[in-house]
């Protein structure tokens, strides 16, 4: 058992001795949902130093779990050549000499730390493995051979058998990770990264199984989709597998829901995918996805809109998940993947607009704190959802190039708003006469939380007091409790940290 196991084990029969105990005590709604941070910039690509303290302070954060995207050009053997080097065996790890040294530490460090791990090997990729012409630029996302992506895989299960939590290809419905997501075949643009994808992940499904890594056993996901598509005018991609011949190079992005009738041969109606579509999406003799969970990044418009902002048809936002488990229940019923798949949030955020950056796609620091509370909030009542995650710890450096989605400024690794709200998260609701506080200590292992203050100020008072204090028993530290309703502003308090002033909010 590892010492995250450990963790889970305490934290759970602490759950039911201190229900026994406390019968008052709140409703549960997710007590073992699981905190994701992913942050490749400093854990993969910034030295030893700087990846020891990164997970360090995703540790100190309250994360379960860290996520890497394993990008197989970084990886392999001469990723700039058309040719596959001679005599190069991709399944076997010590193929590609010291490139995994990186991979190895952070692996160690994270499991050393009680952190689980959780690897999605992925493109860009080396342009031998190609099966697309042109230069090898051409070549990075274009048409992965399954097969050589199964040596690679396979590798990666060989090399990591304490690794039991795995995923299947980054943004599979972006073009900027796999291509084409429209081809031109018979006069029409043909949806194609969706069968593409499914190829790709009953190869790697059957090497991470081939490498002792099975459902039975670890953690296997398909998805890690991206939330929304392009809708160019007169394409429709949002809806249909086939789209005007113009559109086949313009439709950058597939919408979710259209790429997943795709990989699961769905009909819009929830049927099976026939006809002329299923031949284009190659649906004949579908044989099950052997996987035990599906894994999403939730992200709204540029991560700059609320989380409960309007959407456009075929998008899955944090506040239309019930899309994304729909299609998930329609092809288990089909027998396309198990039944009831659980969700799992493997790629979250808000970007903040640094001073002086005019950036439209951005929030205030102090909006980034508030949604990812309220997003916390959402996931909690949703029990299909078994993973939260947040997206990045510290900005990146390249305002235009790169992210500001961190819960730490770049320059001078300033701590916004957002990080003591993602330790301390609160979301106060208006229930009846009453209010709701949901409230979680993230940081807090099994046992430890103990009680946590809920303090009030009255409106125009900056002088909080506790209403009442409350234990802690979830195992992930997540709680609610109903508090009068008493004007003014909220926060919680545990252990000399407080969380951010919260309003009431009407969702």
């Amino acid at each position: 058992m590892t010492e995250t196991s450990r963790r889970r084990a305490r934290r759970l029969f602490v759950v039911a001795a201190a229900c026994a105990a406390l019968p008052t005590a709140p409703a549960i709604a997710a007590p073992d949902q699981l905190s994701l941070i992913e942050d490749e910039k400093i854990m993969l690509e910034s030295g030893p130093e700087i990846q020891a303290q990164a997970l360090d302070e995703a540790k100190a954060l309250g994360a379960d779990i860290i996520r890497a995207n394993v990008i197989w050009a970084r990886y392999a053997p001469s990723p700039t050549s058309t040719k596959k080097p001679k005599g190069f065996s991709g399944r076997k790890p010590e193929a590609y000499g010291a490139s995994f040294a990186m991979l190895d530490s952070l692996v160690a460090g994270a499991q050393a730390r009680g952190l689980q791990v959780l690897l999605t090997p992925t493109g860009p990729i080396p342009a031998w493995a190609s099966r697309c012409k042109g230069s090898a630029a051409a070549r990075k996302v274009c048409k992965p051979d399954p097969k050589l992506f199964g040596d690679f895989v396979r590798a990666l299960g060989t090399k990591y058998p304490t690794v039991k939590h795995w995923s299947i290809w980054n943004e599979p419905n972006l073009k900027s990770w796999l291509s084409p997501q429209y081809e031109v075949v018979g006069g029409v643009a043909v949806q194609r990264s969706a069968s593409l994808y499914r190829s790709l992940a009953r190869s790697a499904i059957s090497s991470l199984s081939a490498t002792g890594h099975k459902t039975s056993t670890d953690q296997i996901w398909l998805g890690e989709t991206a939330p929304l598509g392009d809708d160019p005018s007169g394409c429709s991609a949002q809806r249909k597998l086939r789209a005007p011949k113009s559109c086949a190079t313009r439709i950058t992005k597939t919408s979710p829901e259209t790429f997943l009738r795709g990989v699961f041969c769905l009909s819009k109606s929830g049927g099976s995918l026939g006809g002329v579509e299923g031949k284009e999406q190659s649906c004949s003799g579908y044989k099950r996805l052997n996987v035990n969970g599906y894994a999403h990044h939730p992200y709204t418009r540029g991560g700059s809109r609320p989380p409960l902002s309007k959407t456009n048809a075929g998008e899955i936002t944090i506040g239309v998940a019930s899309r994304l488990t729909r299609l998930l229940d329609q092809a288990g019923k089909r027998k396309r993947i198990p039944s009831k798949l659980p969700v799992h949030y493997t790629e979250h955020g808000w970007q903040t607009n640094p001073p002086g950056v005019n950036d439209i796609f951005a929030v205030t620091d102090a909006q980034q704190a508030e949604y990812i509370n309220q997003s916390d909030w959402i996931a909690f009542n949703n029990n299909r959802v078994k993973t939260v995650a947040q997206y990045k710890i510290v900005d990146d450096a390249s305002i235009a190039a790169g992210f500001q989605m961190g819960l730490r400024l770049f320059s001078g690794g300033a701590r916004k708003v957002a990080y003591d709200a993602y330790k301390l998260p609160i979301w106060v609701v208006k229930k009846g006469s009453t209010l709701t506080v949901y409230g979680q200590v993230r940081p807090a292992d099994a046992g430890a939380a103990g009680t946590v203050d809920i303090q009030n100020a009255p409106a125009g008072s900056s002088s909080f007091k506790t209403v009442t204090s409350v234990p802690v028993t979830s195992a992930n530290g997540t709680f609610t409790a109903e508090v009068p309703d008493t004007g003014g502003q909220w926060r919680l308090s545990w252990n000399g940290l407080t969380s951010r002033q919260a309003e009431v909010a009407t969702k």
